[in-house]
């Protein structure tokens, strides 16, 4: 007798190996994947505008980001002591103008180059509402007052024309990078629970309409595992909407059957061992000749596959 429906995911085409780069971009969700990559040395980008979660201020940062046009001071806000941008993350804000200028160039410069050279682009959309202030849509309100922002939900067709052209952009300067599109399974009940399942409807039926019309536009359905596989509380934190590590883990295991080859999967064991041995301490031995062991460890791995970032 079973007691859940399990979503087999078959191999896809897109096979990755350590010497080519992955972009992550999106919500939390693809923070908790691409950290996965990063952990086990893959030559990885997480979230150059970090944590965003509404397509339209994706499509927008990642043009911007193939124009390589840099931002000026007369772009940033200032709002409670901290200068911010309304395309990224809290986590670019700084009380220094200038250091919150340089970071946020810093990461866009960064970001071209990858995506210049990248094999993937994986992007995983969190919710269709988004905030509109002076009827331009943020990517971040950075705990400005609600009152000040107008709520709006999108439509489904405008999501699929920004990316039909988007992905036109990106083949202009990458010819050959493939672009995995995700769902994110986190709930934003803050918006409401009806709400939150209108947002997710308008999201992957966007998602399905771009693969269908763009050979180089994939899908990954992270969202069906967890709503449609794992369907169980137990797989949520205190929260009930994000995923535990077991959670994680288990799409994570989806993903890496899917996108990375046998023997790449190899490759990852062996330097999952590395980190749990470098990250291992012993009370009873000498940090000196604990320090031997786990430089020599690094040694073995790397003279082994001389092209890991260890």
């Amino acid at each position: 007798m079973n007691f859940r429906t399990e979503l087999n995911i078959a191999p896809s085409f897109l096979q990755l190996n350590y010497f080519e780069t992955q972009i992550f971009m999106g919500s939390c969700f693809s923070e908790n994947i691409g950290k996965k990559t990063e952990a086990l040395r893959f030559n990885t980008l997480i979230n150059p505008f970090g944590i965003v979660f509404n397509p339209f201020s994706i499509s927008k940062n990642i043009l911007r980001t193939i124009e390589k046009r840099a931002y000026t001071e007369e772009e940033l806000g200032f709002y409670n002591g901290l200068f911010y941008s309304f395309d990224h993350h809290s986590s670019f804000s700084h009380s220094d103008k200038n250091v919150c200028l340089q970071k946020i160039n810093e990461a866009l410069f960064s970001a071209h180059e990858f995506l210049r050279r990248s094999k993937v682009l994986f992007i995983t959309f969190g919710s269709a509402w988004v905030y509109l202030k002076d009827e331009k849509a943020v990517a971040n309100c950075h705990k400005i007052p609600n009152h000040q922002f107008e709520k709006q939900l999108l439509q489904l067709e405008n999501i699929t024309s920004w990316y039909n052209g988007l992905l036109l952009h990106l083949k202009k300067i990458n010819p050959h990078m493939a672009v995995v599109f995700t769902v994110s399974p986190v709930r934003h009940l803050k918006d409401g629970f009806i709400e939150n399942q209108r947002s997710k409807a308008i999201l992957l039926e966007a998602v399905h309409r771009i693969v269908e019309q763009n050979k180089n536009a994939h899908y990954f359905p992270a969202y069906e595992l967890v709503m449609d596989d794992l369907r169980d509380y137990r797989f949520y934190g205190k929260d009930l909407l994000h995923l535990t590590e077991v959670g994680v883990e288990y799409v994570w295991q989806k993903f890496v059957q899917a996108y990375y080859s046998e023997h790449t999967q190899g490759i990852m064991k062996e330097v999952d061992k590395l980190n749990l041995f470098l990250n291992h301490r012993v009370m009873n031995e000498e940090e000196g000749a604990l320090a031997v062991k786990k430089e020599k460890a690094v040694g073995d791995l790397k003279g082994k596959y001389p092209f890991l970032n260890l």
